[in-house]
Formats: structure tokens, sequence, C-alpha cells
């Protein structure tokens, strides 16, 4: 049995809520001891040991300066210690960093905050043992000298389609997202296609209520994969991701999804149909191409998972 500490400061998305409680339901046996800064995760680690930081997001990167003498000796009891939200802090005891915000890294001039970032991840990338990313693209942006840990994989799985008709999307006004060239793409759907279109709307621009679309809000996990199971096509537009947790999602429940033909995607499947990015007519094809044949009532599709087995 492993004494873990696990620095979950900076987890805010339901992509990374997800990410952790695959970790948890494999370290089950260990004794882990939670760092985090997000009362909305009260419910995920309650049965832990835990502590809440009620510090700035700046000074995670210097917690150790900052943590209370009992505290930093007990996190440097255990065994080692896994940094959840992109960067961490020093320890004595081996350190790893899990990456789940990829922008930083491939486009640090982008905004100030990537820049910030950028830099937090350099300092991270330094003190850090291993750096634990998802997929391989990921991997591939960062300096060879620091030492990496890929811990996403697939295995294909025979799975039954979704005997549904409609199209099902993720909408968040974040410039990664594309959104401005989603809506217009949705305005497209809903004028060639007579099938109904869902909006899962992150945002909380409520630009996207201006269209006839079924917008829902507020849905935890279980509720979202409701959501998706009532539909044959999952859409996503994003330029970059870690890992697009969505997509994989939808493909064990049965639908198709349509995505850009970009390398965080680097799968080809019958179920996966992949247009230009930021193309229109090319989007509208593929989308066209994915409501075919749905009468198939099996198909062997890409099943992501992760191994958080660090040894």
């Amino acid at each position: 049995m492993k004494k873990i500490v696990i620095n979950l400061c900076g987890v805010k998305s339901k992509g990374g809520i997800t990410v952790i409680n695959n970790f948890i339901s494999q370290n089950k046996s260990n004794t882990l001891y939670v760092l985090y800064d997000n009362s909305d995760l009260d419910k995920y680690i309650k049965n832990f040991d835990n502590k809440f930081i009620d510090t700035k997001r700046i000074y995670h990167l210097f917690l150790n300066f900052f943590l209370d003498k009992q505290t930093l000796e007990k996190i440097n009891s255990y065994d080692y210690i896994i940094h959840f939200g992109n960067f961490g802090f020093k320890t004595t005891i081996k350190s790893y960093t899990l990456i789940q915000n990829i922008l930083p890294l491939v486009k640090p001039l982008s905004s100030l905050r990537n820049f910030t970032l950028n830099l937090a991840y350099k300092y991270t990338f330094k003190i850090t043992d291993e750096i634990i990313v998802q997929q391989k693209h990921v991997a591939d942006t960062i300096p060879n000298q620091y030492k990496t840990k890929i811990i996403g994989s697939f295995e294909i799985k025979k799975i039954k389609q979704s005997e549904n008709i409609g199209f099902v999307t993720i909408y968040e006004e974040i410039k990664n997202k594309n959104p401005k060239f989603q809506k217009e793409l949705l305005r497209e759907i809903a004028s060639k296609f007579d099938e109904k279109i869902t909006v899962i709307n992150l945002s909380t621009n409520n630009e996207i209520y201006k269209n006839n679309f079924n917008v829902l809000e507020d849905l935890d996990r279980n509720e979202l994969m409701q959501v998706f199971k009532s539909h044959s096509t999952y859409i996503h537009t994003s330029e970059f991701e870690t890992v697009g947790l969505p997509i994989y999602e939808a493909l064990e429940l049965g639908l198709k999804v349509v995505v850009p033909n970009l390398e965080y995607i680097n799968l080809e499947n019958e179920n996966i149909f992949k247009y230009e990015f930021g193309n229109y007519s090319s989007a509208i094809n593929a989308i066209d191409e994915s409501i075919k044949n749905l009468e198939k009532v099996y198909c062997d599709v890409p099943i992501y998972y992760e191994n958080w087995n660090l040894g």
C-alpha cells in the first residue's frame, strides 16, 4: 500500500474532476492525503484525509513557503505527490505533475494568462521528477530533458450503436473551443438537417439562447451521459485538447463523433468522422456522413482509459 499526496489545487473543470475520479477509483487501497482549494470537490474527497488551501492560485507554486510546518512535514512523510493542476510546489518526496492544459505549451504568446502559465510550467518541470500527460501529442510539446509518462491508452470494444437520432455538442465561450465557428456551424446544421440539436452550455454568455436549439445547463456527469445517449452524433470543434474526453465518452455510448482533423484525435474508426478545421462545408459533409448507416447495431470503437499505476 502506498501513501500518496494528491494536490488538487487549481482543478475546477468537469474534465479535471473526471480525471480525479479515475485516479481515486484505481487507488482505493492506497492512503491518500488531499490538498484542494475548490469546495466543489468536497463530495469527491470527503472520505480522505484532506486540507483546504486558502491561498491565491499564483502562490500555489510556492506552497512549501506558505504551508504550516506540521502540514509540510506530513506531506514529506508520504511516498510521493501528484500535482493535478498543471503545476506544483517543491517537496522532498518524489513528485509528478499532470498537464491538463496544452495551450501554455503550444500558444504561450496568445495571451498574458498563457504566457504566465508557461513560466509556471517551466518552473514546475524543473522541480518535478516526472511529468504526466494523457496522450503522446502533449508529450511531444515538452522539452526532451524532462521525463514524461503517458497514462492514456485505447482498447477496441464492440459497442451497441445509439438507436436515437439527433446532434449534441458542448458549447463553451473559450477561444480554444472555437465558439464563433461552432455557433455558425450549428445554424448551418439547423438549416440543412431536420434532426434535433442539443447544446450543453458551459458558458455564462447567453448568446447561444438566441437560436432555436435545445439548450441545457448545470448537468452533472450522469445527466450529461443520459443526454448523450438520446442522440446519434456528437460534434466537437476545439482547436487544441489534451484528450477531448467528451469525444470518447460519446463513442463509448454508441454515438458517431464529428471532429476536426487535428492531432489530438489521431485515430481512424468507422464512427469517427473528420473535417478540415474551421471549414463549414467540410464539417457539414462529415455530419451528413455520420447520419448514414445508422441501422448498424454494433460497431468496434476505441475506448479511452487511463493507467494510474505509477510504480
